[in-house]
């Protein structure tokens, strides 16, 4: 397993200070393990849930909006991976409690023979991609694509004010610039972590490809901010802006080739996706 569970400096922090230090060494899902030991290993992970699932509900103030997203993922990795139906979606109270009271009676329900099936799925690479960063790996790659004007910032930005004022422009930059910067860079840092987190389970390769993907992916956000800065109307000289695009989509197409390479490896690439 996981040589620790959660993933920012606060949250490792908090974890020693109760004790909380997760799960020993990744086993390879090449090696065998028996019932009760994969029983033993899953149990250790739920208790950690359990304790985080505690802190979140008992937090004294507001808790990091990073801490609970490491959570829901901790959480849903262990629900997919005994095939329980559970999830966790929003930071409430109520959710924490049911959610982890569901996922502690599905962990007990299961046999011998689960326990092994679910033990290797939980280390998995591709049970960890599709849970942990599957959904923000597309998200990213919809804002990349310099065609896509209902995700791409850059693209709306330019759709927009193609015939725009100065002044408009202007007005406009700061919140584009700041939606790429909270939303689409910010789920780029959550993959960042997830990916750290879960090194150990990833093969060298899947590993050099997500960290190129989402370098890249990265690289063409910042040419995307970096366009809208230059920006200038039609009239102006669109030519500085235009190479900042131009480059934002040339790292969109290196991303590209590293994430369609690991997700073809796993079998779970769709044609024509990207």
């Amino acid at each position: 397993m996981r040589s620790i569970s959660k993933i920012t400096t606060g949250t490792i922090t908090i974890a020693l200070a109760l004790g909380l230090m997760g799960c020993s060494p990744t086993r390879s899902n090449n090696e065998s393990i028996d019932g009760s030991e994969a029983k033993k290993e899953l149990a250790i992970e739920l208790k950690f849930l359990q304790n985080e699932s505690e802190r979140l509900i008992n937090k004294d103030g507001k808790i990091e909006d990073k801490t609970f997203q490491s959570y829901k993922n901790d959480f849903n990795l262990l629900s997919a991976s005994i095939s329980s139906t559970t999830k966790i979606e929003t930071q409430s109270d109520s959710e924490l409690k049911e959610s982890i009271a569901q996922l502690k009676r599905d962990v007990d329900a299961l046999t011998e023979k689960e326990y092994v099936k679910s033990y290797k799925r939980f280390n998995s690479s591709k049970t960890i991609y599709e849970v942990t960063l599957m959904n923000n790996m597309h998200d990213i790659i919809d804002a990349t694509k310099d065609w896509d004007k209902d995700h791409n910032e850059l693209a709306l930005f330019d759709n927009k004010h193609m015939r725009s004022s100065r002044a408009q422009i202007k007005k406009d930059m700061g919140p584009a610039i700041d939606h790429i910067n909270t939303v689409s860079k910010y789920k780029i840092e959550l993959m960042q972590d997830e990916i750290q987190k879960h090194r150990d389970s990833f093969t060298k390769l899947q590993l050099e490809q997500l960290k190129k993907a989402t370098y890249n992916f990265d690289l063409s956000l910042n040419d995307q901010i970096k366009s809208i800065q230059f920006y200038k109307p039609i009239s102006g000289d669109y030519n500085v802006s235009r190479d900042f695009s131009y480059n934002s989509y040339d790292k969109y197409t290196n991303a590209c080739v590293y994430i369609t390479d690991f997700e073809s490896n796993l079998g779970i690439a769709k044609a024509g996706e990207f």
